[in-house]
């Protein structure tokens, strides 16, 4: 095309008629110097003269472009050799030769093309499109670009069997039969596909594209039921239909309170949050108190109730188990298990008195016994109880002086308590006989001051005569006894610091006293001396109160 925009058939005549606006232009300025004229390396010029040109040497005279193109390569740089192959090349092309030459250069001369075209050394001006319009004004009809259609050029073409989509396009179609769309893209006969919210199909028949709106489903009414919850409406590829979105305005305040043993859970629900109280994991309950799993619970008084780990059915709480409290009634030696009124167990009580001895044995005592420990007839017990308390009463028996020397033979002997040593002295009068300086002993407590003891000793008158008249032994026997006595009382020491007061019977007179005598069977000399000895635990008893 000339600058007038008439087409002109030759490319080099058309290229004088377009011109810089500058009348001078600089050469760019190599990066490195060059080379001599006498040095430098002309072979790629060499390949204009070899066989690869030979079809247009008969044609077209290369001389001037082997000069033009050493020139150029020995003061430019190597590269600049493909532009001069190329040219020589081209004038080729004009007077109507192609020649493939590029792969003389051995890669120094490559052409590459974008994807998916590819190099042809020999390719028309004017490519074939699939634009009918284009092909028939440029290719089918002789004007004035027939001239364009004849010429053959290296250039990027579609690959065979494909077919440039337009003279303006890139692209390469293995058909024709394709819909062109107004973004500049394109689509097969009978494909479909969706455009915005438009289904769209290239038909086969005219090769144009149609769209309707996308067909939207029928979906079945809603309901928005949960707490929150509105009724909104909502686009979904391009159909609209109905959803359910949360208000959380519209949402409860109310926050419950659980009861003792419940602890607040919170969840979240489709749009509000949930609450509920749930049972705690090891918690009893009992009079509106917690309990841990293994604490002790007061219920009922005689019993011992503990939270367990075995869960109520219904409230899905521990529950509560109890025993009865076991009791012991176990007593030691002189105590009786009781029932107290009132409380679970009842309790030991005395019921007697205890007496330990030396030798480590025990002796249980009931209150109003008296008892003598085997082999010690001088020591008696007795149990008295005073208030509550069961106390053991000691009484030691303190025989008066005694030497046998001084007693009338034959009558020695031991007084009926068993304990003391009594005979009838020699030439000695029934009179008191008084022992000084005595400390009494009860119960472990002791007089604080000695005291005396009395007794009544001494040879009194019998007597034995056969009479006559009766024709038998007469016997006449006295017997040295008290006349008269009088009791005194005395302070006594514990061992626990307390005091108690201790009556005891004092001798005032002596004096022999008639008695039986006669001789005894045996039977009757045991019951004599039961007699005596009860008479003598009677004024023992005496004295002891």
């Amino acid at each position: 095309m000339l600058p007038s925009g008439k087409i002109d058939p030759s490319c080099p005549n058309m290229a004088h008629e377009w011109h810089t606006n500058d009348s001078y232009c600089e050469y760019p300025v190599p990066p490195t110097p060059l080379p001599s004229p006498n040095t430098c390396n002309t072979t790629i010029c060499e390949i204009i003269k070899s066989s690869v040109f030979d079809a247009c040497h008969k044609i077209l005279d290369y001389t001037p472009f082997v000069v033009a193109c050493e020139f150029d390569v020995c003061h430019m740089n190597t590269s600049i050799g493909c532009t001069s192959l190329q040219t020589y090349a081209a004038a080729c092309a004009e007077v109507g030769v192609c020649i493939d030459w590029r792969s003389a250069t051995k890669g120094l001369c490559e052409y590459k093309c974008p994807s998916p075209k590819v190099y042809h050394a020999c390719g028309p001006l004017v490519e074939h499109t699939c634009d009918c319009w284009y092909n028939q004004k440029f290719i089918y009809t002789v004007n004035e670009f027939s001239a364009m259609s004849d010429m053959m050029l290296e250039g990027c073409y579609c690959p065979n069997g494909t077919f440039l989509l337009s003279s303006s396009s890139k692209e390469c179609l293995p058909s024709c039969e394709v819909c062109r769309m107004a973004n500049g893209k394109w689509a097969k006969a009978n494909a479909t596909w969706t455009e915005g919210c438009e289904e769209c199909i290239c038909e086969e028949d005219t090769l144009q594209v149609t769209c309707r709106h996308v067909s939207c489903p029928t979906f079945p009414p809603l309901t928005c039921d949960q707490e929150g919850q509105i009724k909104v409406n909502d686009t979904v590829n391009c159909c609209q239909r109905e959803k359910c979105d949360c208000d959380v305005n519209s949402c409860s305040p109310f926050v419950p309170s659980c009861a003792v043993g419940f602890s607040l859970t919170t969840t979240m629900g489709v749009c509000c949050l949930k609450y509920s109280c749930v049972p705690k994991m090891d918690i009893c309950v009992l009079n509106n108190h917690e309990y841990q799993v293994g604490d002790l619970v007061p219920m009922q008084p005689c019993d011992k109730c503990t939270c367990s780990r075995k869960r109520d059915a219904s409230s899905h709480l521990p529950v509560i188990e109890c025993q009865p409290i076991p009791c012991d009634t176990n007593c030691r030696l002189g105590y009786e298990y009781q029932i107290i009124s009132g409380q679970c167990c009842g309790t030991c009580v005395p019921t007697s008195c205890i007496i330990s001895q030396s030798n480590n044995s025990t002796h249980i005592l009931k209150p109003g016994f008296i008892w003598a420990p085997t082999g010690n007839p001088c020591v008696k017990f007795e149990c008295v109880k005073i208030a509550n308390q069961f106390v053991t009463i000691e009484a030691k028996t303190v025989c008066p002086p005694y030497n046998p020397n001084e007693c009338i033979p034959g009558t020695e002997t031991i007084a009926p308590d068993g304990c003391c040593h009594v005979c009838i002295p020699k030439g000695h009068p029934c009179s008191v006989s008084t022992t000084t300086g005595v400390h009494l002993e009860v119960q472990g407590c002791i007089s604080k001051d000695p005291v005396n003891v009395t007794s009544c000793s001494g040879a009194c008158g019998t007597f034995t005569f056969f009479s006559t008249k009766m024709r038998s032994f007469q016997h006449t026997c006295s017997c040295c006894q008290e006349l008269a006595t009088s009791e005194r009382q005395i302070q006594l020491s514990c061992p626990d610091n307390t005091e108690i007061t201790y009556i005891y019977t004092h001798i005032d007179a002596c004096e022999c006293l008639k008695t039986e005598c006669s001789v005894l069977g045996r039977s009757e000399m045991v019951t004599t001396q039961s007699s005596i000895k009860s008479r003598r635990h009677r004024r023992q008893g005496k004295n002891q109160d």
